[in-house]
């Protein structure tokens, strides 16, 4: 993606409605380039066109998720790069920087294949030539646009691979990487049972507060990606707990 597409997402997840010409005038460009870098935002579902104006999308929707923090997200997912080799297949789960990773895996890697429960995330990578998507069947969450429930537990325990990529609500050192939906996660508990070591991807703030429900404790959990932001004594927390904590500026 583009710095200038980065620097439009930052703007819009600020004003959550400005206008096309504003746009123009703080990136120093023309209203013709922003507005085909907005249609090119709005085919990936980042944000919503409207005459004249980007708008952000409404709280509950995924792509309003995606927005947040973009750029934080993002520097989170090339790091969760590096930890993938060409040809290897990964499970990755729901989640904003879980589908920033899966893009930059179908773009950036070669034969990569990734096992999901995330309908959005297939949809996603659905034009990158070089991935394979297999998709775990179970009850559709509309809000998330993943699978979850017996049956996405039942497909995830067929395989076995070397990492899970995950995302979380919260954390709290009581109850561990918290979640805010039970089936969710209790689907994600299942899927992490099949992978060797797993990966959690998550922006400093997400440590900050607890979700309602517990679905990975700190022993389960091998990495932790996250930003500067985390802070300290979390910090300390998950590295004396074993879990490895890689952070980005």
């Amino acid at each position: 993606m583009e710095e200038r597409h980065i620097r439009i997402i930052e703007l819009v997840s600020i004003h959550k409605k400005i206008e096309v010409s504003k746009l123009a005038e703080l990136l120093h460009t023309s209203q013709v380039t922003v507005r085909k870098d907005l249609d090119v935002l709005a085919d990936k579902g980042i944000l919503k066109r409207e005459r004249g104006y980007a708008v952000l999308n409404a709280e509950d929707d995924i792509n309003y998720r995606m927005a947040f923090h973009y750029e934080i997200k993002r520097k989170i997912a090339l790091s969760a790069a590096k930890l993938v080799q060409d040809g290897e297949t990964v499970m990755i789960e729901s989640g904003s920087a879980c589908m920033l990773l899966a893009e930059l895996l179908a773009y950036e890697k070669r034969g990569v294949t990734i096992i999901t429960n995330s309908a959005y995330l297939a949809s996603y990578v659905k034009d990158a030539p070089g991935v394979k998507v297999t998709l775990l069947g179970g009850d559709y969450q509309p809000r998330a646009q993943a699978m979850v429930g017996p049956l996405t537990k039942m497909c995830a325990q067929q395989f076995c691979v070397d990492k899970i990529f995950v995302g979380t609500d919260g954390f709290s050192e009581t109850n561990g990487f918290t979640g805010d939906n039970l089936v969710r996660a209790d689907t994600v508990r299942a899927m992490a049972e099949s992978a060797h070591r797993t990966v959690v991807l998550a922006d400093a703030e997400k440590f900050t507060r607890a979700g309602t429900v517990s679905f990975l404790k700190p022993s389960e959990v091998s990495v932790v990606i996250t930003d500067s932001g985390i802070p300290g004594e979390i910090r300390e927390y998950l590295t004396g707990a074993g879990v490895q904590v890689l952070t980005v500026e």
